[in-house]
């Protein structure tokens, strides 16, 4: 008997819970390759890392589908002799959320191996040290070896990489907590698409390339040179983005909230969205049925802000599902806003070849 296609809330589980890191995103590649496979005309690797998935359309017309697989992570940069190893941070991190998380690393072989983030307690500082922000370069990472040899003859070595983990788990009614929504959100809500689209349930004229790109954490890297070589006509970035709706965030300088919608850019750090998309996709909302959130135009960036500078320039949109937490161990999804996520997604790409056509 065949398996059954897995939930959404599956797919996400097993997304978020993959190991993943900017550069080494082969364990989610792989996944999202045996998942989609149906779906598809054509897939490719590409020499960076992308996993770009196409199905041909009636029209020429290309749209871009994309959504990053990377997390933010950690790589071992110096290892002492004691058998403690210092870290250097891949993505943009807050250096106050290291200390007392859980590590899981992975050797050249890929073998994984586990740690804690050190840092001396209280008990040992001075007044002084303890009213200072401690850098990412001052913590330790203590995976119980008793010296650099022990470190060696695990296999563990520099340059390997990591991610701080926690499982992905519902800790309340619709609730969802886990260490990487941003984006395996995102790609979660691009396999959903390529099934429907598959099944008929989903139409459009357009030829869809879905990219699944590498190192958006390190600068939008992966979906750069993919947007290059597909060279399309317009573009949709899916996201999961910054939702502060919590103590200590006035509302004059919330991006967004969760419990209220996805989420659609206008300006952000690396692009102006063109005012064709962004009244496109306030009527998709509409036509949907779901409320829309715009972000406050001063925080972060997306694959969308490489896409739409390729070439002579292309149109390109952001669809968001709202996080708390993001770039943290423990993000919170609400799953109400996913689903609205979908529902927003879907209706622009049954209406985008009028952008186009």
């Amino acid at each position: 008997m065949a398996k059954a296609f897995p939930s959404a809330k599956e797919i996400l589980r097993d997304l978020c819970d993959m190991f993943g890191p900017s550069g080494h995103e082969d364990d989610v590649r792989d996944y999202i390759t045996k998942l989609i496979r149906p779906f598809v005309d054509e897939m490719k690797t590409d020499p960076s890392g992308n996993l770009i998935a196409l199905r041909k359309g009636k029209s020429k017309k290309k749209l871009m589908l994309d959504a990053h697989t990377d997390e933010v992570g950690i790589m071992v940069r110096h290892i002492d002799d004691n058998g403690f190893l210092r870290f250097a941070k891949l993505g943009g991190w807050d250096d106050r959320i290291f200390p007392g998380h859980r590590v899981k690393l992975r050797t050249h072989d890929g073998e994984f191996y586990y740690g804690v983030i050190g840092m001396a307690p209280p008990h040992v500082l001075t007044a002084e040290q303890t009213s200072k922000t401690i850098k990412a370069e001052d913590y330790f990472i203590d995976i119980g070896a008793l010296s650099a040899d022990d470190v060696a003859e695990r296999g563990a070595a520099m340059g390997d990489v990591g991610v701080l983990d926690y499982p992905f788990f519902e800790f309340a009614p619709d609730h969802y907590v886990a260490k990487a929504f941003d984006d395996r959100a995102g790609c979660a809500l691009l396999i959903l698409a390529l099934k429907a689209m598959a099944e008929g349930k989903l139409k459009t004229s357009l030829t869809v390339y879905a990219n699944f790109a590498t190192s958006e954490e390190l600068g939008l890297r992966g979906a750069r040179v993919a947007a290059f070589g597909i060279d399309p006509d317009v573009g949709i970035a899916a996201e999961a983005t910054i939702g502060s709706d919590f103590p200590g965030v006035p509302a004059e300088k919330r991006p967004c909230s969760m419990r209220k919608g996805p989420v659609i850019s206008i300006v952000d750090n690396t692009m102006m969205v063109p005012r064709k998309m962004s009244d496109f996709q306030i009527e998709c909302a509409k036509r949907a049925k779901v409320d829309v959130q715009v972000k406050m135009p001063i925080y972060g960036g997306t694959d969308a802000g490489a896409i739409h500078q390729t070439r002579a320039g292309i149109l390109c949109g952001v669809v968001a599902v709202p996080c708390r937490y993001i770039h943290g161990p423990n993000s919170v999804l609400y799953w109400p806003d996913f689903e609205s996520s979908q529902k927003l997604l879907f209706e622009m790409i049954k209406r985008v070849h009028t952008l186009v056509e």
